[in-house]
């Protein structure tokens, strides 16, 4: 079966798209079935994708480079271009994927897809419209006000005074009519407010029109509905979903961003009947709308006991841990299962054979074990690596993972399927330590539903529940059954050597640089001193301060010594921009010492002046560091245009590097443009927030200059003695062609969205990203083979 899958569209929701059809492409690739990417910029202007450009980063990294190396596609090419597809999967998020018009499109060419018809989408994508539709025909709402952005000053104030003192409002939630992933939406505590918060949507140009209804004392949730095989809505078990500390919105960062500010919880800690009334409550809304195949619905359970809906999603995210999947996995649903589940809901419709061929795994796979958690800063983004590769070597017929978390106590959890896809690691040891509790609770909700989707019960022996053991016993056991440890983590006790040293004690194959190397690059001061024993005035590393808690140097004299007004301060061994901040002055240094001196988990925006979103703060550091801070040329990204002024000649970069048999390969390297002063952990890690130009454009670094950085960057990580492969970054200036190395990282972030995977797709021929997880697990394994007694064929066949 073929399927023509749509990401982008104009909306603010553009980056999550692609992330939604990445998840597509991975997961049902593997049956067989051929996925075309299609993508819609803007401007509505359509265009043929290659596999390889669904995995930048960003809509930004490729659309200037469409709009002038590729020409978009005739509306009548475009729609030729769907009747060769079986049946095109809508994954555009927010206006025209959500709000009817693409559906219409393909309904008036006869095309047919995935998701609710346009009559459905328009209704439902209009909160105030759905709103006022649900009150009429009886159904349970909250009171609501629409202002425009077109009405008087003062009739905007007079309308919104006059809804706070009818309905007795305290606290307003305004947002966007129109639109999702909770952008534009804040709160008010009065009227005056409100009218503010409207003003900011329409100047930002979110909406025309700004919705205000009161702010929902309670618990907030949200639940799929899938078609069953009959035709029939089935509401799966909700999420519900708890805010931490002072945040009331549950906004675009806590929902694709990890962060112990937000918690979910599935099953919900709702009573039975709770559960049952919004299971049956959103199906009949899903009838209601004539909504199909799948949708997400958003509510609340008040305090006096009533359940409102508030938003429908008639394109629910996929990303890799969202709420569909984590969703499917209660019911002991894989990522392909519901995917697969949902498409044959919408081939069923129209009459569309969906038979499958997926891979079938070798007696013979070598067993994978992915370690992810840890204690460090960075231990959100090891999971969200962790799950990205346990969920991507699922697919290789040669490789049989299984994911690990490595908890802050020291031991190690087995985790079943669902426990993995939670949004935290703090989330997955709660669920851990809660797992008798929650498994009784499953094993009442899951079999109805199941029956209710026309699925066969569970297996007897399904693994539903975590498994705890001593770091030992797990390296025991991997030892015992020959298994390849792919280590996810980043910073602290996974980076710096000493798991690569027990690794090495137990002869266990594991992914990366020994304990040797890994000890080198985790000290930032020690890998600068190292490059610049070469003596190549063309490969330098930046000056830096090594200081304690307990001796911090004076601002003027580090100013000084570092020849910089302003200062970059960081942790020695910690990475992934964890407590990186540009300093201003010597009360910005001892503000941000302070924070850390208090413990405080993160440094708030506006503490310091060059802190515009929050900052996350290691829990432990011995030693910090000092910087100057360069001053790159400005690159940037606007209407579909690179813009580029050059100033200092200054410019950010970061290459992967591999290693085999001590030969080094430099990848194309990768510029990192960064919003504010330093690049953000949402922009390397996020899908759809950072950007990544892969390769770096001629106009900016000419081919012979790349070559040289490849150069320059396979010389430094053979002087730091790196193996198997490692990303560098480094600054580069295009005038004198010198190359700074800032750090290496010998355990680089493998997220879904990661600049690591776009410089292996830059490789000739490309290595997708599965393909370049089973390099890295090859290199391995050869280095083990080589350094070790280790016999292969009589146990495992090694990955090639």
């Amino acid at each position: 079966m073929r399927i023509a899958v749509i990401c982008g569209g104009p909306s603010a929701e553009r980056g999550i798209s692609l992330n939604s059809a990445r998840s597509v492409m991975d997961h049902l690739t593997p049956l067989g079935w051929d996925v075309a990417p299609y993508y819609c910029d803007t401007q509505k202007n359509f265009y043929r994708l290659s596999p390889f450009q669904l995995y930048s980063n960003t809509p930004s990294d490729f659309d200037f480079k469409l709009a002038h190396a590729a020409k978009p596609l005739t509306p009548a090419e475009f729609i030729t271009e769907c009747k060769t597809a079986d049946i095109v999967f809508p994954t555009i998020h927010g206006a025209f994927g959500e709000d009817g018009e693409l559906q219409e499109l393909l309904e008036s060419s006869k095309i047919p897809f995935v998701g609710s018809p346009s009559k459905a989408c328009r209704l439902m994508f209009d909160k105030s419209k759905a709103n006022s539709h649900l009150a009429r025909h009886g159904f349970d709402t909250l009171p609501h006000c629409v202002v425009r952005e077109n009405d008087k000053a003062a009739d905007i104030a007079q309308k919104l005074a006059a809804f706070f003192a009818e309905h007795n409002i305290k606290k307003a939630v305004v947002k966007p009519t129109a639109g999702g992933s909770s952008l534009g939406v804040s709160t008010a505590v009065t009227p005056t407010e409100a009218a503010e918060k409207a003003r900011i949507i329409f100047a930002q140009k979110r909406d025309h029109a700004a919705m205000v209804e009161p702010f929902c004392e309670g618990q907030e949730f949200t639940v799929l509905v899938l078609d069953n095989n009959k035709g029939k809505p089935v509401a799966l078990i909700p999420t519900e979903i708890e805010l931490m500390g002072d945040d009331s919105i549950f906004g675009f960062r806590h929902k694709y961003l990890p962060t112990c500010h937000v918690a979910y919880h599935c099953p919900p800690r709702f009573p039975d009947e709770i559960v049952t009334g919004i299971q049956e409550a959103a199906e009949a809304l899903f009838a209601f709308f004539g909504m199909r195949d799948f949708a997400r619905l958003d509510g609340w359970l008040l305090k006096d006991g009533r359940v409102v809906f508030s938003d429908f999603n008639p394109i629910s995210g996929m990303e890799q841990n969202s709420f569909l999947f984590i969703q499917g996995s209660r019911l002991g649903l894989s990522h392909g299962d519901m995917l697969r589940h949902i498409v044959s809901s919408a081939a069923r419709r129209n009459g569309i054979d969906t038979r499958d061929n997926p891979p079938v795994k070798q007696r013979d796979a070598q067993k994978v074990r992915v370690l992810f958690g840890g204690k460090t800063a960075e231990r959100q983004v090891s999971l969200m690596s962790g799950t990205n590769v346990w969920l991507k070597l699922r697919h290789s017929p040669a490789i049989d993972p299984a994911p690990y978390i490595w908890a802050p106590d020291g031991d190690v959890w087995l985790l079943p399927y669902g426990y993995t896809l939670n949004h935290t690691c703090e989330e997955i040891l709660f669920h851990c330590a809660e797992a008798a509790q929650i498994t009784a609770r499953l094993n009442q909700l899951v079999p109805p539903l199941r029956q209710k989707l026309g699925l066969p019960p569970l297996p007897a022996n399904a693994d539903s529940v975590p498994r705890r053991m001593t770091m030992d016993v797990f390296c025991e056991e991997a030892r015992d059954e020959n298994a390849f440890v792919f280590i996810a983590l980043h910073g602290g006790e996974g980076e710096n050597g000493n798991l690569q040293t027990r690794l090495d004690r137990y002869d266990i194959a594991y992914n990366g640089s020994g304990p040797t190397a890994s000890k080198l690059c985790m000290n930032k001061d020690e890998t600068g001193a190292v490059v610049r024993t070469l003596n190549d005035p063309l490969l330098t590393s930046a000056a830096k301060i090594s200081f304690s808690l307990s001796k911090i140097p004076d601002w003027a004299d580090a100013c000084a010594k570092l020849q910089s007004k302003d200062l970059l301060i960081k942790p020695q061994a910690d990475g992934c921009s964890a407590g990186v901040v540009r300093l201003q002055s010597a009360e910005e240094l001892k503000t941000y010492i302070a924070a850390l001196s208090s413990h405080e988990a993160v440094l708030m925006p506006g503490t310091i002046k060059y802190v515009v979103q929050a900052v996350e703060l290691p829990g432990h550091i011995d030693e910090l560091l000092l910087e100057p801070f360069i001053v790159t040329d400005d690159i940037h990204v606007e209407d579909r245009e690179l813009a580029y002024k050059q100033s200092t000649g200054w410019i950010e970069l970061t290459a992967g590097v591999l290693e085999q048999a001590g030969t080094y390969h430099a990848l194309t390297p990768s510029i990192t443009v960064a919003q504010h002063a330093v690049l953000s952990l949402e922009e390397k890690f996020q899908g759809g927030t950072g950007v990544n130009l892969t390769p770096p454009p001629e106009n900016i670094v000419k081919p012979e200059q790349i070559a040289a950085i490849k150069g320059k960057v396979a010389v430094a990580a053979k002087v730091l003695g790196i193996q198997g492969y490692a990303r560098i970054d480094i600054f580069f200036n295009v005038r004198s062609n010198q190359t700074m190395i800032i750090e290496a990282n010998t355990l680089p972030g493998l997220t879904a969205s990661t600049v690591i995977f776009h410089q292996a797709l830059a490789e000739n021929p490309p290595m997708i990203p599965r393909a370049f997880l089973e390099k890295l697990i090859a290199l391995g394994l050869e280095r083990r083979r080589k350094t070790s007694d280790y016999q292969p064929g009589s146990q495992k066949k090694a990955v090639n």
